[in-house]
């Protein structure tokens, strides 16, 4: 299954409930692309092992978003995943 790995930079939701995600890629050589991801009922939002609401996301947290079909910058979320913060240990 496809993923891309990103910024989140916002979540947008319009009419009838329909939410999309879009993540900010920077390739090698520093290009910057911007891809929206449909949040459909079935998509699993999970931070760590705990599954999570999307609205519990914020912007610049890094996801991994896995997709089963994607064109033109438009794809249909399977999977977001943000891993868990890491807690340093003094």
């Amino acid at each position: 299954m496809p993923t891309i790995w990103g910024c989140l930079d916002r979540i947008e939701e319009y009419h009838h409930g329909t939410r999309w995600v879009q993540v900010r890629v920077t390739l090698p050589g520093g290009s910057v692309i911007r891809t929206r991801a449909l949040v459909g009922r079935q998509t699993l939002v999970a931070r760590g092992i705990e599954r999570v609401d999307l609205s519990t996301l914020c912007a610049g947290e890094l996801v991994e978003v896995s997709y089963h079909h994607g064109r033109d910058g438009f794809m249909e979320a399977e999977t977001i995943y943000v891993p868990p913060e890491r807690v340093s240990v003094a």
